[in-house]
């Protein structure tokens, strides 16, 4: 009997400092935050948290407004609005459905950039796959097979996978595995060749790898754009010394670049002007950024001037635009 009142008291579980709120709890709770719903009623809110956007992701941006310091709202934050947290989630969503393209299309072009170059230095598309799977260490050979284990399976991809498999060149393998897999095969060509240009093109797309996964799983990123990280880190050398050509001043990059997210954006959007070639591509994704801007304008216009994002925003905005890195 008393091993059986054991195992019920393990089985016990400890309830969640944090339980799952219902719509009309999460009103509540952002209301005793200081949260107004002047710009957006209650009942606007409550379609908005059950149909368009969950509490978890729009509440994120709360952290863009400072709060209350003492008296009655001491912790409350100051003139937030729930309005304001769903134009920012809106302008979040579409600066990731502009920049998500862009990733893919500097992966593209890196590809035709690789490809060129082992036709350039004399490359056998099998030996050199060959010397790549022999430089790899056990582990990341595994890792890598399981990954053309699993494409084996894919409707898009599986015919040439298994047609290859065995002996597979340089040009299928750049197509059918990951952009992490192909930033390393990026990098084993560039050490063999000794090409500096192919190592910094490596190195750079290292940082527009986190955008394209930040992109494409719809994660928050304008919340802390302008927040630095824990540790020691810095922005690309490049980017930095880019930046100060075009007039951009010390205090604004070391303003802007001191976030990891934002640095990344940044070297997405000087890359993407050294690999994309001019035509209908590039133009297509000038359009939009353009258009992005053009929408933004009236959702920055709701949004206290001195806002973090909006800040970020422009920024990004005096790098595509007019004179900027992408003409």
């Amino acid at each position: 009997m008393s091993d059986s009142n054991e195992d019920d008291q393990q089985l016990q579980v400890e309830p969640h400092a944090r339980p799952l709120l219902t719509v009309e709890e999460q009103i509540v709770h952002m209301k005793a935050k200081g949260i107004a719903f002047e710009l957006c009623t209650e009942e606007e809110a409550a379609v908005h948290l059950r149909t368009k956007c969950q509490f978890f992701h729009i509440y994120a941006y709360r952290k863009l407004f400072d709060k209350h310091v003492g008296g009655d709202r001491d912790g409350q934050y100051v003139g937030l609005d729930f309005g304001h947290l769903r134009a920012l989630s809106r302008m979040d969503s579409e600066l990731r459905d502009v920049l998500l393209p862009m990733t893919l299309d500097v992966e593209h072009f890196a590809k035709v950039r690789l490809l060129a170059a082992a036709e350039d230095y004399g490359e056998d598309g099998y030996a050199i796959m060959r010397a790549y799977w022999d430089s790899l260490p056990d582990d990341q050979r595994n890792f890598v097979k399981r990954e053309l284990d699993r494409r084996e399976g894919d409707p898009y991809a599986s015919d040439v996978v298994r047609k290859y498999r065995n002996d597979m060149p340089l040009w299928v393998f750049s197509e059918v595995v990951s952009f992490g897999a192909f930033q390393r095969l990026m990098r084993f060509c560039g050490m063999r060749w000794g090409d500096t240009e192919i190592l910094r093109l490596h190195y750079l797309q290292k940082w527009v790898q986190s955008v394209r996964n930040f992109s494409a799983h719809g994660a928050c990123a304008l919340n802390d754009l302008s927040q630095p990280p824990v540790g020691k880190w810095r922005a690309p050398d490049e980017l930095t010394r880019v930046l100060a050509s075009f007039g951009i001043s010390k205090r604004l990059r070391s303003k802007h670049l001191r976030s990891p997210r934002m640095a990344q954006i940044c070297t997405l959007i000087h890359l993407y002007a050294q690999v994309a070639p001019k035509g209908k591509t590039r133009s297509k994704r000038e359009a939009a950024l353009a258009a992005l801007f053009l929408n933004l304008d009236g959702l920055c216009g709701i949004l206290p001037e001195q806002n973090p994002a909006v800040a970020s925003l422009e920024f990004i905005r005096r790098l595509t635009v007019g004179e900027g890195l992408l003409h």
